[in-house]
């Protein structure tokens, strides 16, 4: 009988060390699971540079700007704007003595100046954005003082911080860019965006982008840089 009862304790025992054993077990894989949990993924970003009316009739207009934007605008009514989780637009916003024109001493005719017609966003473009996209459209200005050149919006101290910071606390599929120009303010957005953000995750929409003169200087640094070109 005393065998019996000792068997039957041991048993008991021997029962519940297992239990623990599985709860801890189970313990243990919530933890890792909590551990290794990732931000689900989300649509790709699209980055719009500087697609304003004296880029494209205005001022400084460029000779394919109109085309370009036209084709861009067409894209997002026919429903590419549903592969974007959001959609930043870029806008030059010159005070009227700004150093990069003519009279200041740069290189440039006025232009996007502040307050200004040319300063808004090419028409059919702005259109198609407000009657199509349904999704987080957010416009950021740069150039807005008057002794400073700023060619992208991550050179604008604010919104530069700002742009910046909506990428690295997204987990986007990728950033596809276009814009106006692509020899200098569609370069020099990608150039930065390349600083902090993984090549490979970037496309340029090369049927949605116009140069002011040399059409092969975006192309040729997308190259060495392994970026993509896609056309929308």
């Amino acid at each position: 009988m005393k065998k019996h009862l000792l068997g039957a304790i041991v048993l008991i025992a021997a029962l519940t060390l297992v239990g623990c054993n599985n709860n801890q077990k189970k313990e243990t894989n919530n933890e890792t699971e909590q551990v290794t949990k990732v931000t689900p993924m989300v649509d790709r970003l699209l980055i719009i540079v500087d697609p304003q009316i004296d880029f494209t009739t205005g001022s400084l207009a460029v000779a394919n700007g109109p085309a370009a934007m036209d084709r861009l605008a067409e894209t997002l009514r026919d429903g590419m704007a549903e592969k974007f989780d959001r959609i930043i637009v870029t806008q030059d916003y010159h005070p009227a003595n700004h150093c990069s024109f003519v009279e200041q001493g740069g290189v440039f005719p006025p232009h996007c100046v502040q307050g200004t017609e040319g300063y808004k966003l090419y028409p059919a473009l702005q259109e198609a954005i407000d009657n199509c996209v349904k999704k987080d459209v957010i416009y950021l200005t740069k150039g807005d003082l008057a002794d400073k050149e700023e060619f992208s919006v991550f050179q604008n101290e604010k919104n530069g911080a700002k742009l910046t910071e909506i990428i690295k606390s997204t987990n986007f599929e990728g950033i596809d860019i276009c814009g106006i120009a692509s020899d200098y303010c569609v370069l020099e957005t990608l150039k930065d965006l390349l600083k902090f953000y993984p090549a490979e995750k970037v496309r340029v929409a090369m049927n949605c982008v116009a140069a002011v003169s040399d059409e092969e200087v975006l192309p040729a640094f997308m190259k060495e840089n392994n970026v993509a070109a896609i056309s929308f």
